[in-house]
């Protein structure tokens, strides 16, 4: 390491320079920040925002070219010749890996876990010593900390926390006691209350013949624990402690303890111009073919203009073919229609039109080559019998004319394919219900319903001047009975128009009845379930059911894999891959992974459920069940795998019925979970409608770690509204309680205090009656957080010490760790700091013990504000940092964004004003898109005092204004109080000055 010439693992170093030449505190920066980039050009952007953070002078470029000139004078008359290159991407410094020990620590840890993965463990534990050595403290630590640097050295952290528990592992299995009790050593600093780290620490020492010191180590930890936690040392600690009284070692070597757990969480065609007309030589007239354009028709202009420039664009290769495709009553024939009559002038040669009866009886190719060719006025005699012969006429006839021909309602793409041209400057356009993707050379467009502006203009042309205001509560009732699906508001229109008896009030009533709906949507020969039957009809008995099935089912969105319950995912694939091609489903969004996500047309879904015979509905209901049901389980699954403890009260705590042989990972169960988030509300609400009430009740409550985890407000209010209807229909009083106290955090969190007392109230009272000691503990918890809230602080702390001593009795230590930790947060606020200390440390060691790492975060978040009142703040940082590695790893922004709140007042007490400025804006931005009104107005509170102290009087202003609004909106009126209150001060403040 003796090439070594920088150091930024602990404070800026230049090594092997006498005197630290370099002292200038911008040269400084401006060598910290290239070499945290080393050998890559940085922007002449970042470097100003590391130097002057958010408010750069105007003259920052010129002053970053005068820093650079400095410091390549300072580093060359140090005898460091480090070229700084400069170009229009930046700046950069050219350094080798033996030169920066970041880089030699980077290639050090690759090498080491290289070779760990090839078996060679001694050797790596020896490469990851030499990299361990290199860190000399938390990087650059000598210098402010703007948010440039952030996640540079966030990234290092990082790597140095994996780099110890690897290490620790390798000393462990290798038999290096000195060098294992050195990284415990270590760690015991940041967490003296971990009894199994002092315990390995004091067989470390035994084992490696220092007695003296593991006994001093054992008194150690039981002082500690006596004096923090008022307990004796477990089982463990204690045996550990004989062993060195006896000077006898443990089973040495042994496995390392668990890696650190905040680890394991882990073009358009050019639109022609006007064009005349060819002159006709050929004495019969061309073709016009068109039905009658509909003097009513609206929409669509976008999908007009795009098929215009399609068709009209004159490609000398290829003859444009455009396929409209989409579910029944989308107006595919209508919008074909408008378009032949718009185009007519540039197809002088003719405009056929046939219909292909694709939903009834396809029309057999050969014979509508016939058709064509007939149209283009050949006598019969002269088409030729072998339709192979026909298809290359009608190729030949097309390629010297100028012909549009639509075919509307086609089957499949075999049903076309032989009547498309093969060159020239005709154009087909082709209606389908189905999507005909294998239609060579064709362009698709697929309809949609109409947006609500075009629905609400059908609606009033259709019915005429003065039967219906658009704008009118009624029209807007008709047009979402409708879906906005064109078919239906033309039916709907019609009768309003030939009905002047019936007023929209009455219409809009008729419609209100989900099972009588489609009887309604008819009209002479237009009728939206015989529109849909011609496609059910075509469905095969496999493809039937499913259908009928999402009927039941598909209340919203929907996934594939949530249907698999009922058959082989194949099966399912296949069937909704020809459901999708014959748009009786559409897909309705794809995620980030590729997943797609699925829905059914409202008016659609009606009519698979008036759909088959009796048994055939009943089928559709016990596959229903089935979907539920696995769904259910699957949650249940997921649960199991999650490795931190939900604090609630959970509809399923037995064994599952049918364990699946190959478990969930934690991180497959949270990806799952994020994956079909869109399908469970729907699949509550499926639940329900069938008279599944047991079902919809359980899924919300099952779902209930994984809403607070995601903070899933809206998901949360949806599924559990609906839950707990459902949990009264079916008369579960111990479903009602716990969906009454999950409805109760939720307002909390929402700062919707009335409702929050009423659910928790009610969730108390059940609890009780049925006798769930872990429910009445958990409804006090939230009782007792909601007094504290409201100022009621003795209130507040008797409800959590009747939860303790409920938790207690029922043995859950984890919701016991919790009600210590509420506990502690109004003493903390009394101001009896043992006394919050004492119940602190008892909460995490609870959480230590139990190996909970999201208890275990939440337990340092207020230990940190602990430490903040005491004023260490430097602890208070540690601990914060080391919480918030957890949220984030586990993707719990809600508890994130208090814990950044937290953060960003402690770096403000340590002076680090722009780290803590960033840090309190992110806890801002997630508070107000969380909708949780407590961390944003803590935020944004602490933010506005950061201000006031730099004397950014604006910026405080605005901020304490909105910190202000957002606690009034949150009911705390104190907390309002004080933000006026320094705002009133800086005001007062200006107006001496």
């Amino acid at each position: 390491m003796d090439s070594l010439r920088y150091g930024i693992l602990g404070p800026l170093r230049l090594v092997h320079v006498q005197g630290q030449p370099l002292k200038a505190a911008k040269p400084r920066q401006l060598l910290a920040t290239l070499l945290l980039h080393p050998n890559r050009f940085v922007s002449t952007d970042l470097i100003a925002d590391a130097l002057w953070e958010s408010s750069p002078p105007r003259s920052a470029t010129a002053n970053i070219r005068t820093y650079v000139r400095a410091l390549r004078g300072v580093l060359q008359d140090a005898g460091l010749p480090a070229p700084i290159d400069t170009s229009a991407a930046g700046y950069s410094i050219e350094v080798g890996v033996d030169e920066l020990d970041a880089s030699l620590f980077e290639s050090l840890l690759a090498e080491g876990g290289h070779l760990r993965d090839a078996g060679d463990g001694r050797q790596a534990m020896q490469v990851l010593s030499r990299a361990y050595s290199l860190w000399r403290g938390r990087p650059l630590d000598d210098l402010p900390m703007p948010a440039a640097w952030e996640g540079s050295i966030a990234r290092l952290e990082a790597q140095h926390r994996g780099l110890v528990d690897n290490l620790l592992d390798l000393r462990l299995e290798h038999g290096d006691a000195s060098g294992a009790a050195v990284l415990l050593s270590a760690r015991l600093t940041d967490d003296p209350y971990d009894e199994q780290l002092w315990r390995r620490l004091v067989d470390a020492l035994v084992a490696a013949g220092r007695v003296g010191e593991a006994r001093a180590a054992y008194q150690k930890a039981v002082q500690t624990l006596a004096d923090e936690l008022d307990i004796k040392p477990g089982p463990e600690l204690e045996a550990a402690g004989a062993r060195a009284e006896n000077g006898r070692s443990a089973n040495w070597p042994n496995p390392g303890i668990p890696a650190d757990r905040t680890a394991e969480r882990p073009g358009p065609a050019a639109q022609p111009g006007p064009m005349a007309a060819p002159e006709l030589t050929d004495p019969v007239r061309p073709p016009s073919q068109l039905p009658l354009d509909l003097a009513d028709f609206s929409g669509r202009q976008g999908h007009l203009e795009q098929l215009r420039d399609l068709v009209c664009g004159r490609d000398p290769v290829r003859p444009p073919i455009a396929v409209i495709s989409g579910a029944p009553g989308t107006g595919k024939t209508s919008l074909a229609v408008r378009l032949g009559h718009l185009v007519r002038e540039y197809f002088p040669d003719g405009q056929i039109y046939l219909d292909m009866h694709g939903a009834t009886q396809p029309r057999d190719p050969a014979a509508a080559l016939t058709d064509l060719l007939l149209s283009l006025n050949l006598p019969d005699f002269a088409i030729p019998t072998d339709p192979e012969r026909r298809s290359a006429m009608l190729r030949s006839e097309l390629a010297s004319r100028r012909v549009l021909i639509i075919l509307d309602d086609v089957a499949a793409a075999g049903q076309v394919t032989p009547l498309m041209p093969g060159t020239g400057a005709s154009a087909v356009v082709v209606t389908s219900r189905n999507r005909l993707m294998d239609l060579a050379g064709a362009d698709s467009m697929p309809l949609d319903t109409f947006d609500d502006r075009e629905a609400a203009v059908l609606l009033s042309s259709v019915a005429g001047s003065g039967r219906i205001d658009a704008s009118s509560p009624e029209a807007e009732e008709i047009l979402t009975a409708c879906a906005n699906l064109p078919l239906a508001i033309r039916i709907v229109g019609s009768r309003l128009a030939q009905r002047p008896d019936l007023s929209a009030r009455e219409l809009a009533r008729r419609l209100r009845d989900e099972t009588s709906r489609l009887d309604e949507l008819s009209i002479g020969e237009l009728a939206v379930r015989t529109s849909a039957d011609l496609s059910y009809d075509a469905l095969s008995p496999e493809e039937a059911r499913l259908y009928r099935l999402i009927g039941h089912f598909a209340v919203g969105v929907f996934s594939a894999r949530a249907l698999e319950a009922v058959a082989s995912p194949a099966a399912v694939r296949r069937s909704l891959d020809r459901l999708i091609e014959v748009n009786l489903v559409r897909i309705s969004s794809v995620d980030h992974r590729g997943t797609a996500r699925y829905r059914v047309h409202d008016l659609l879904r009606l009519h698979a459920l008036g759909v088959g015979d009796d048994e055939q509905k009943a089928q559709a209901v016990r596959d229903v069940e089935t979907v539920v049901e696995a769904i259910l389980n699957k949650i249940r699954r997921a649960n199991e795998a999650l490795s931190f403890e939900y604090f609630g009260v959970l509809e399923h705590t037995g064994p599952l019925t049918a364990p699946d042989p190959s478990p969930f990972t934690e991180a497959d169960a949270i990806a799952w979970l994020d994956s079909e988030r869109s399908t469970f509300v729907p699949a509550i609400r499926a639940a329900a409608q069938n008279g599944l009430h047991d079902h919809a009740w359980r899924i919300a409550a099952a779902w209930g770690p994984y809403l607070d985890l995601r903070a899933g407000f809206d998901d949360w209010n949806g599924s559990h509204q609906q839950g707990l209807l459902s949990a009264i229909e079916c008369g579960d009083r111990h479903g009602e309680a716990i969906m009454h106290r999950n409805l109760g955090q939720l307002a909390v969190y929402q700062d919707d205090w009335d409702t929050a007392r009423r659910h928790f109230d009610a969730a108390a009272e059940v609890f009780a009656e049925v006798g769930d000691r872990l429910g009445e503990g958990v409804a006090a918890v939230g009782l007792g957080t909601w007094l504290r809230e409201r100022g009621q602080r003795d209130e507040g702390l008797a409800q959590y010490e009747k939860a303790i001593e409920a938790f207690v009795e029922d043995g859950n230590a984890n919701a016991e760790a919790l009600a210590r930790t509420a506990a502690a947060n109004v003493y903390l606020v009394r101001g009896d700091l043992d006394t919050a200390r004492r119940l602190l440390a008892q909460a995490f060691l609870i959480a230590v013990r139990r190996a909970d790492a999201h208890r275990e975060a939440k337990v340092r978040r207020r230990i940190a504000a602990l430490r903040v009142n005491q004023g260490r703040h430097d602890e208070a940082v540690r601990q914060l940092r080391k919480a918030l590695a957890i949220f984030d790893g586990m993707g719990d922004d809600h508890c994130a964004a208090y814990t950044r709140a937290l953060l960003g007042q402690a770096l403000m007490e340590r002076g680090e004003v722009a780290a803590a400025r960033k840090t309190l804006l992110d806890a801002i931005d997630v508070g107000h898109r969380l909708g949780d009104r407590s961390v944003e107005g803590q935020a944004a509170q602490h933010l506005g005092e950061l201000y006031l102290s730099t004397g950014s009087l604006d910026n405080a202003r605005r901020t304490l204004e909105r910190a202000a609004r957002v606690w009034q909106q949150a009911g705390n009126d104190a907390a309002a109080t004080t933000c006026r209150r320094l705002l009133a001060g800086s005001e007062t403040g200006v107006a001496a000055g």
